[in-house]
């Protein structure tokens, strides 16, 4: 597959999962003037493919527009972000975007002590929405949102244990020829031990019994290098502006 056809499928998962979060929360999903964003409970630009900097500002000051822009990138720095950055107004971070196969990599066999599987029960969505929540430091979503997201036709959740004990999770949603892994979170005291891995594979058989055959990811800073010991490799960028406090 050419590279161009990978970035087209780790950006077709971005607005996919930005999609489902719109539908999951009931909230408003725009598009218009090369952007598309979520008012409501959640506010977020997820997609701007804009040169009008003055005008983005302009609405972001009057409450019109989320204060934050999302740009897909091939490469970085990305001519598309250079005039907004040139204001001085706002901060920047990159996701990576990161896509394999999912027939071409196969871990070592685990520690007998870790067990991996697709959540099916409601006592295991629980486990595995606890920590996503405990992982990432926030609340993601409320149980109840988590349950609407297991009702949703190709949407997983997959839980790790170690010990008996849950220590990790992720979910997944199907496209029509690719699987998008978001929310890989470990708990502390059980990261380093391959687990985040072991929960992605997990998820990649999951898309195989269903015909896909390739998995995408996004990847802050820290985890791009984890992700390449299962088989992943950088295709593109995530490029995220935040519009700075006026007092700053």
């Amino acid at each position: 597959m050419k590279n161009e056809n990978y970035v087209n499928l780790v950006n077709r998962s971005h607005l996919m999962y930005w999609d489902m979060l719109g539908k999951l929360r009931g909230i408003e999903n725009h598009c218009s003037d090369g952007l598309r964003w979520l008012t409501g409970d959640v506010a977020y630009n997820y997609f701007t493919d804009t040169s009008d900097t003055d005008g983005v500002i302009s609405r972001m000051r009057n409450n019109e527009i989320p204060k934050n822009l999302t740009f897909p990138a091939v490469e970085k720095p990305c001519q598309q972000t250079e005039a907004f950055m040139a204001t001085g107004l706002f901060t920047s971070e990159t996701v990576t975007g990161m896509a394999h196969k999912l027939d071409d990599v196969l871990l070592p066999k685990p520690d007998k002590r870790l067990n991996v599987f697709r959540v099916n029960e409601i006592s295991q969505l629980k486990a595995a929405g606890a920590i996503l929540n405990s992982a990432f430091e926030y609340k993601l979503f409320s149980f109840e949102h988590y349950i609407d997201m297991m009702k949703n036709d190709g949407q997983y959740f997959y839980l790790a244990e170690y010990d008996g004990l849950p220590v990790g999770a992720c979910m997944s949603i199907h496209g029509d020829d690719f699987i998008g892994i978001s929310w890989v979170g470990t708990l502390p005291g059980y990261r380093k031990l391959g687990i985040a891995g072991y929960l992605i594979q997990e998820a990649e058989y999951e898309g195989i019994k269903h015909g896909k055959t390739i998995g995408v990811l996004g990847a802050y800073p820290g985890a791009v290098g984890a992700y390449k010991r299962v088989g992943y490799r950088e295709y593109c960028y995530t490029i995220i502006l935040e519009l700075r406090d006026s007092e700053e």
